[in-house]
């Protein structure tokens, strides 16, 4: 009996479209930040790996907030302007209590390393650079720490130029085929088509064998760039209308 299956871990859904996520690579955890297309509010939600949520629909009143990171316990916000990507606001949220730590709006975010957020002034030119403590809110001007980035190991298909191997011959897809090296095995993801609608299907292989294939997701009026992204085991899909999350370990 093979042993090798793709198996669904979890599936979550949305109020709104999602506009952005952050992987917590170090925590096993995804952040997300989804907005209501009348209101232009934001939500975010973090979530495990394996979808339980430690923050759910969390709500803030500017439509300017968007996400920045996620950090264990801590969602980091900022806010972005009208004409540039970024302006003054920083906000941290501890995400088991859903309380903010701290809002800081004259603060302009820089950099995020592991623990510490760079960030210049608003009304102070801009060679002067602040560190604040993610957990604390404490500022201050000097730092001894060599500052780290967090962790990070997302991993992507990438597009498949080469002959298809025997086991694939029959599967009748649309425009690519993505591969991707998965421990000793393969990942194969392609579009089907049935109708007038799409499929987006995920098959797992050996060099020699074809193991298991999955229909992940169905009915969708266009085809997706990019199919999905990993980390660690696990494999993320995010649907077409962008308001669902899905997990597939092997």
């Amino acid at each position: 009996m093979n042993k090798y299956t793709i198996n669904k871990a979890f599936e979550r859904i949305f109020p709104y479209p999602i506009w952005k996520i952050e992987v917590d690579c170090a925590h096993a955890q995804i952040a997300i930040e989804s907005r209501n297309p009348q209101t232009t509010l934001p939500i975010f939600s973090v979530l495990s790996f394996e979808g339980n949520y430690t923050l759910e629909n969390y709500e803030v009143d500017s439509k300017e907030w968007t996400l920045e990171d996620v950090q264990g316990d801590f969602l980091i916000l900022k806010r972005y302007g009208d004409y540039s990507p970024v302006q003054a606001g920083i906000q941290v949220i501890h995400t088991p209590s859903s309380t903010s730590i701290f809002t800081y709006m004259e603060y302009v975010i820089k950099e995020v390393y592991k623990d510490v957020i760079i960030a210049h002034h608003r009304s102070i030119p801009a060679g002067l650079v602040f560190y604040i403590d993610i957990k604390t809110g404490e500022i201050s001007n000097q730092n001894t720490e060599i500052q780290e980035f967090p962790f990070r190991n997302i991993q992507y298909p990438i597009p498949y130029q080469g002959n298809l191997p025997s086991f694939l011959n029959e599967i009748s897809y649309i425009d690519q085929i993505w591969l991707q090296p998965y421990h000793d095995l393969f990942l194969w993801s392609y579009h089907s088509q049935t109708s007038n609608k799409y499929n987006l299907n995920l098959s797992l292989s050996s060099k020699n064998e074809l193991y298991d294939s999955k229909v992940v997701i169905n009915d969708m009026d266009k085809l997706i760039p990019q199919p999905y992204f990993t980390v660690k085991e696990h494999i993320f899909f995010l649907s077409s209308n962008k308001m669902k999350i899905s997990s597939y370990l092997v």
